[in-house]
């Protein structure tokens, strides 16, 4: 049976507990035998069904084992101590129980958050509320103006300028501001968006609107924009449109700015002029700087087009709760009678979950890693996050919260700040940011490197800030600070995910970097040895990218090319090795025969596999080029798969290689043969295109 906040479960059996809200963390507030216990599961109770499930996987408790065990079944209140911690009940078994073959200790646990609504006598001690799931209500406009305020005054992390890391309200470097902008005003009791800025009749007043700030939209368009700014349409728009006009999610986003008391928004569809090229350009480029300037990112999370909205007040989903809401008897600290509710929810991040549908497109994905604080309207609940901190509105965690940024942490899976990372090594930031971005969609293949660029750009900035030294190239984050030239050989072996779901790109990237290709690629995931020698002769010394438009130097790319001295193999030569063509890196690992390595073989696209066999039936040319040396416990030698052009000299990659060692020992003749692969080899000077 399902329950919610407004419905929660109540039986004879929980009805008979009271819990004390003034007794001290530590304190028993209830406890029974096993028949009680399993009396009151069998009859559907979900706190007494918590104790039985705390334990199922040390131990069987049912009728055929209850008079075989000696357990204690305890529950016990602890207080809440916001943010770090909500009132809970935590439900322990403890003790011994024969499961018919052995004895088992078992000691079980489970914890239950804890609410009560406002006009409850227990809302003294418990501060914790059901969620608000109308996102325009005033308790909704509430929470965000909380947040975005204390944020400001209290977070020097979210502040993204040296200037603004000064005490005193946040200023925003007026340089930084979009070229456009919406200004949002009243007409008697309509609400209209002027265009303002570049083109249009009236200028931004720069100065005021660095002091009073700007809020930004990021959400999916879902196909082409029914209202949008084009060149003949600038005056249209600068002399005021009400939103009534507008797509439900843009006029949604101008009314909430509006409600948390901002002045300004900006929005890609009605701010940068559609139909004209260079501006698209120079607009994209400047990205990076309105979305991590902007006050606050308003992230239409759960709408998947521009029609859906996303302030649609929603419905209780009981599948959100994993236990409950149970309603229980409490005893307040003043002696007072009342109630609370006791759930356990399904994980936020569980990854069975659906995602939203802004995690689904490759544009949103820099929109919001670059922002610095971030209202997340989800299809569940909504949510605060930006560098420092989270908040839900309302539920478990109506404060900010802070958390350790050690890896994407927000609330909603795919919708995290670039800073929470700030502190790892860059090329670590940078291969996560590839895996999770091209398993996205784009609406126009060639914004594959484009939808990228303002991330790029911000990692860049990032890495100088610590003396790292950067080098973009068309997708690849090369560190050419690196003494070992170990960085940009990882950088190189990129792998697709699954062959049959990627196709290559005419035109779009150089054939070395993942930009080439369509369809989810992962990282070279092998850190550098500890016994690494740079003494190998494989060296980079020199490349071109050539961007589109200089303009954007980290977006679009008419070409480019490397020149790297290295060792290659004839692919043909290698048919005395075990070897397999792997189309689905996503597949288990496959059992190698023991005492000898698999070599991988890992094409790209389909076309590129029937290149790999070309090469093995001597029909084409095709090349191991070796970029990491034979070392033993490792996936190597290891590199990339090449094919000359025809006519030019030149290469063009078409996969990947390693080596999949055996579960047991080597034979010292497959480990010599693996040593040896590349020796009989010539050093040559290569040029990739």
């Amino acid at each position: 049976m399902s329950f919610t906040s407004k419905s929660p479960h109540s039986c004879e059996y929980c009805q008979k507990i009271t819990i004390d809200l003034g007794l001290d963390n530590s304190a028993p507030q209830f406890s029974c035998g096993v028949e009680e216990i399993l009396a009151a599961d069998q009859a559907g109770c979900p706190l007494f069904h918590a104790f039985v499930e705390s334990i199922k996987e040390e131990a069987r408790l049912d009728e055929s084992s209850a008079n075989r065990c000696d357990l204690s079944f305890a529950m016990r209140y602890e207080k809440e101590d916001l943010p770090d911690s909500t009132a809970a009940l935590i439900l322990s078994v403890s003790g011994t129980l024969d499961d018919g073959t052995k004895n088992v200790d078992v000691n079980g646990q489970t914890k239950l958050v804890l609410w009560t609504t406002e006009d409850n006598a227990a809302s003294t001690d418990i501060t914790t509320r059901p969620y608000e799931l109308d996102y325009a209500s005033s308790a909704s406009v509430g929470f965000a103006r909380s947040c975005i305020e204390s944020c400001q005054h209290n977070h020097k992390e979210c502040r993204r300028s040296a200037a603004e890391t000064r005490q005193g309200p946040e200023t925003i470097d007026p340089n930084s501001l979009p070229s456009r902008l919406l200004q949002l005003i009243k007409k008697g009791s309509e609400l209209q968006v002027k265009l303002i800025g570049q083109g249009s009749p009236e200028a931004i007043q720069r100065e005021e609107v660095s002091q009073q700030g700007f809020a930004i939209l990021s959400y999916c368009w879902g196909g082409p924009q029914p209202v949008h700014l084009t060149q003949k349409r600038v005056a249209e728009f600068g002399a005021g449109t009400p939103i009534s006009q507008l797509p439900t999610t843009l006029r949604d986003a101008a009314w909430y700015t509006h409600e948390i008391g901002l002045e300004y928004l900006w929005i890609d569809a009605l701010c940068i002029i559609q139909d004209d090229v260079e501006d698209k350009l120079r607009e994209t480029s400047r990205v990076e700087l309105y979305y991590s300037q902007s006050t606050v990112t308003l992230c239409a999370a759960s709408a998947a087009k521009c029609s859906d909205g996303f302030l649609t007040s929603r419905g209780e989903d009981s599948t959100n709760h994993g236990i409950g809401p149970i309603q229980l008897q409490a005893k307040t600290s003043s002696d007072a009678s009342g109630s609370i509710q006791a759930l356990a929810e399904s994980e936020d991040l569980d990854p069975k979950r659906p995602q939203e549908p802004i995690t689904l497109r490759g544009w949103t994905l820099q929109e919001v890693l670059i922002s610095r604080r971030i209202l997340i309207f989800s299809s569940r609940h909504l949510k605060f996050t930006c560098a420092v901190t989270n908040a839900c509105c309302t539920g478990p965690e109506p404060m900010l919260k802070p958390r350790v940024a050690t890896s994407f942490e927000s609330q909603v899976v795919g919708v995290d700040i670039l800073s929470d990372l700030g502190d790892c090594p860059a090329r670590n930031v940078w291969d996560t940011i590839v895996i999770e971005y091209t398993r996205r969609q784009l609406g126009l293949p060639a914004d594959k490197l484009p939808a990228v660029s303002a991330i790029a750009s911000s990692l860049i900035r990032m890495a100088k800030e610590r003396d790292q030294k950067l080098l973009y190239l068309a997708g690849l984050m090369v560190d050419t600070s690196d003494p070992d030239h170990y960085a940009w050989r990882a950088q190189l072996l990129w792998v697709v995910s699954q062959t049959e779901d990627t196709h290559h790109v005419p035109g779009r990237a150089p054939s070395w970097t993942w930009s080439s290709v369509d369809g989810p690629v992962r990282t070279w995931d092998w850190p550098k040895p500890n016994d690494w020698s740079s003494n190998d002769g494989i060296r980079l010394h020199e490349y071109r990218v050539e961007p589109e438009d200089e303009v954007a130097p980290f977006g679009a790319v008419k070409g480019g090319y490397l020149k790297i001295t290295a060792r290659t193999r004839g692919l043909g030569m290698m048919t005395d090795f075990n070897y397999a063509v792997s189309t689905n890196r996503d597949s288990p690992n496959r059992s190698v025969e023991a005492g000898k390595s698999l070599l991988i073989l890992s094409p790209d696209t389909k076309d590129r596999e029937q290149v790999v066999n070309w090469g093995f039936e001597m029909e084409q040319d095709v090349f191991l080029l070796e970029l990491i040396p034979f070392y033993e416990n490792r996936t190597s030698p290891a590199g990339i798969i090449v094919t000359q052009m025809p006519n030019t000299g030149h290469y063009v990659r078409v996969g990947r290689f390693e080596f999949q060692k055996p579960e047991g020992e080597q034979t010292a003749e497959e480990m010599a043969a693996r040593q040896k692969m590349f020796d009989d080899c010539p050093f040559e000077e290569i040029q990739i295109v």
